[in-house]
């Protein structure tokens, strides 16, 4: 990940993708049954790892983060 973020220049600290989930697709029925395709996007959120970098997780993801935080 370190390579990701020095790539930027200027000092930008920009997010990194770190989920590699997808969203799902779906069909949507019309009354007639016509068939249309649409994507269900994950929810992406921006938080901040261990380290304080900025990273890019699904709210999932960092719900279980927290739950495993308070495990340990």
């Amino acid at each position: 990940m370190e390579g990701v973020l020095s790539k930027n220049k200027g000092g930008n600290n920009m997010a990194v993708n770190v989920s590699k989930r997808k969203g799902n697709v779906k069909n949507i029925r019309s009354h007639a049954l016509n068939a249309t395709k649409k994507r269900q996007n994950v929810n992406l959120q921006v938080c901040r790892d261990e380290n304080g970098k900025k990273v890019r997780l699904t709210t999932k993801e960092i719900k279980t983060r927290k739950k495993n935080e308070k495990a340990a």
